[in-house]
C-alpha cells in the first residue's frame, strides 16, 4: 500500500465556504476508488523505470509566490497554445484540450458524476468541485462531473495549481466573498484565474468591448460567465453587487448526460490510466479480471476497450 492508501482517509479539506457539508460516504468511496488506480499505476510506473515528475511541487508555497510565473510555467509545460485555444468551439472542447495535456505530462485526470459506475450514486457539487494529490510520480486530480462544463475548466486548473504547490487536498470552489483563511486555496485560485484569463489578455479584451459583456467575453475565454465576473471584480473593473448578481444567477447549472459510455469509462477512469492497464491485459500482464475491478465495469466491456484501443 502507498503513503496515500494508508492515509486516505485525512486528505486535507481545504474547503472555502461556511458551513460546508460534511464529506460523505459518497466522496470516500470515489476517493478510495481513486487510490486503488493509483496504487497499480504507481507499480506499473515503478516497473517501467519512471522517474519523479519535476513540476510536482515545483513551487512550494509561500506568501512571496508569484502568481503569473507560476502560471506562464504551467501553461509552457502543458504546452498549451493561444492557437488550441482559438481553436476549442466551446467550453467543453477547452476542457478535453486542458485535461488531455495534463494527461499528456504525467497527471491522471478523473472525471465523473457518480460513484464508481453506480449510476444511483450521484456526487453533490455542494460537498465538493474536485479534489488533488500531488504524488511526485503519479499525481492525479479528480473534477465533480456533477458541476457545469464550464465550471470543470476552472477546478482543473484549480486541482492543477495544487499539483505545482506540491499541495494535496479537497477543494470547492466559493462564490461569494470568503476571508483569506486558507492562503493556498486562495493562490490556487489566483493561479487558474491566471492560466484562463492571463491578466493582459482579459483587460485587453475587456477595454475593447463596448459595455461589459460578460457573455461575448465567457465565449471568448471559454470559461464561465462566474470566472470572467470573478477575474473583473479582482482587477477593479465591477464592484461587489455586480459580481454577486452574476453569481446568483450562476446558480442554475447544467451538465451534459448520456453518450457513448465506452467513450465515458476512460473520463471517468483517466484516460492515460485506463489506457495503461488496458494495455497491459492485452499484453497478459495483468488479469483480466483484475482490470474489470479496477475500471468497474464487466469483463466483457473491458475486452470491447481492448477492441478499440487497439485500433487507435
Amino acid at each position: 500500500m502507498t503513503l496515500w492508501g494508508a492515509i486516505q482517509r485525512t486528505l486535507p479539506d481545504l474547503r472555502q465556504v461556511p458551513d460546508h457539508v460534511p464529506l460523505s460516504s459518497d466522496f470516500f468511496a470515489v476517493l478510495d476508488d481513486v487510490l486503488r488506480k493509483q496504487d497499480w499505476y504507481l507499480e506499473y510506473l515503478q516497473e517501467q523505470g519512471a522517474e519523479k515528475l519535476a513540476f510536482v511541487g515545483k513551487y512550494p508555497f509561500s506568501r512571496q509566490l508569484e502568481v503569473e510565473a507560476i502560471a506562464t510555467n504551467i501553461v509552457e509545460t502543458l504546452d498549451l497554445t493561444e492557437q488550441e485555444r482559438k481553436q476549442c468551439k466551446d467550453s467543453k472542447d477547452f476542457f478535453s484540450l486542458l485535461s488531455r495535456k495534463a494527461e499528456k505530462i504525467g497527471i491522471l485526470v478523473f472525471k465523473s458524476s457518480i460513484v464508481q459506475s453506480n449510476t444511483g450514486r450521484s456526487l453533490s457539487v455542494n460537498e465538493f468541485r474536485g479534489f488533488a494529490i500531488a504524488d511526485p510520480l503519479a499525481p492525479l486530480i479528480f473534477i465533480n462531473g456533477k458541476d457545469s462544463e464550464a465550471a470543470w475548466i476552472f477546478t482543473l486548473a484549480h486541482e492543477i495549481a495544487h499539483i505545482w504547490l506540491g499541495e494535496s487536498g479537497v477543494s470547492d470552489i466559493p462564490v461569494k466573498k470568503q476571508p483569506d483563511n486558507n492562503k493556498v486555496e486562495v493562490l490556487c485560485n489566483r493561479i487558474a484565474a491566471e492560466i484562463l484569463t492571463p491578466r493582459k489578455q482579459f483587460l485587453k479584451s475587456w477595454n475593447e468591448t463596448k459595455m461589459p459583456d460578460f457573455t461575448q467575453l465567457s465565449k471568448y475565454f471559454n470559461v464561465s460567465q462566474l470566472v470572467i465576473a470573478r477575474r473583473a471584480f479582482d482587477l477593479g473593473k465591477i464592484n461587489w453587487q455586480t459580481y454577486q448578481d452574476i453569481a446568483e444567477k450562476s446558480k442554475a447549472r447544467k451538465t451534459a448526460g448520456g453518450g457513448d459510455a465506452y467513450r465515458n469509462y476512460p473520463i471517468r477512469n483517466s484516460k492515460r490510466f485506463t489506457k495503461a492497464i488496458v494495455t497491459q491485459e492485452m499484453s497478459g500482464h495483468t488479469m483480466l479480471r483484475e482490470v474489470a475491478s479496477l475500471l468497474n465495469v464487466k469483463p466483457d466491456t473491458v475486452m470491447e476497450l481492448s477492441k478499440r484501443l487497439s485500433l487507435q
